[in-house]
């Protein structure tokens, strides 16, 4: 485990407890916040170990809950299959600048909707992920060159790709920085880079710590254990900015686009509430870069 005294992104010491949670098990149990630019993170943090074993089986830790979860997501594949392009920009804006025949990079596919995506610009198709069961999956319907491990360990030539994809990742990540870095190496000048992570200034996470304020509770961690940053949107931004790229677009999804695609999404009612709490209080962020 790793202690941090200082704050990974501005190294501000100025930091306070945040949340912390004794019920689920996982590698990051607690959180603290940088009061000086607001970032919230694990510590004490899992190490590079750590986290690797962690995610060498993350989609098959639960053998029923993957199984059905694969089932979700061929489902997605099935119906994206029948999308033009241009439907499919209007469905995922973050997708808004991919351009037929590009080569497109996921990094972290997990199970591939990304790639699902991507296959319909018949674009070259690349990813990386640590679950080599995700690996095999989208292996086996897609053409796609995979890498198991992070992106710098792939070690991609400078200028490589024209899009790069990273969803729901660089919170799970220990030096995002390193990440933003590498990223903006091996993509193209003028190319783009789309990140996808959740917005610790959201409403829910507001609200929920609220709730627990009025309780007399001690906040616990709203999201995923495995996460070891969650960014606010000033602080990724200025991330992105710090490391040379040009933000074109800064965006969550509106209420109304998720709405229509969850009435379209094949998922058990349970995780459609699920998803339209989350995004009713826009939980999740977009940040569209260009090198």
């Amino acid at each position: 485990m790793i202690l941090h005294r200082k704050c990974p992104i501005c190294n501000s010491e100025n930091l306070r407890g945040y949340a912390i949670d004794t019920t689920r098990k996982g590698p990051h149990i607690s959180r603290v916040q940088c009061n000086s630019c607001k970032l919230v993170f694990a510590n004490p943090m899992a190490d590079e170990k750590e986290l690797e074993e962690y995610y060498n089986q993350y989609y098959e830790k639960d053998l029923y809950e993957a199984m059905n979860y694969k089932a979700l997501i061929l489902n997605h594949f099935s119906r994206i299959q029948g999308l033009q392009t241009e439907s499919i920009k209007k469905e995922a804006r973050y997708l808004s600048g991919l351009v037929a025949g590009s080569k497109f990079l996921d990094v972290g596919c997990g199970l591939g909707l990304g790639l699902a995506y991507a296959n319909q610009f018949d674009c070259e198709l690349y990813a990386t992920e640590f679950d080599q069961g995700a690996l095999d999956f989208v292996s086996d319907h897609f053409a796609v060159k995979t890498f198991r491990g992070d992106v710098w360990s792939a070690n991609y030539p400078d200028d490589f790709f024209d899009f790069i994809h990273i969803s729901h990742v660089i919170e799970h990540v220990l030096d995002p920085k390193a990440y933003v870095r590498e990223m903006k190496r091996i993509v193209k000048p003028g190319g783009i880079i789309a990140i996808g992570t959740p917005d610790i200034s959201s409403n829910l996470y507001k609200f929920y710590r609220w709730t627990n304020l009025v309780r007399l509770k001690v906040p616990d961690v709203i999201d995923g254990l495995e996460h070891t940053f969650i960014f606010p949107k000033s602080v990724l931004k200025s991330l992105c900015e710090i490391e040379g790229m040009k933000v074109l677009d800064h965006f969550t999804h509106s209420l109304g686009e998720k709405i229509g695609n969850l009435v379209r999404y094949k998922m058990p009612l349970s995780k459609k509430v699920n998803r339209l709490i989350q995004n009713a209080f826009q939980v999740n962020q977009w940040i569209i870069c260009q090198k």
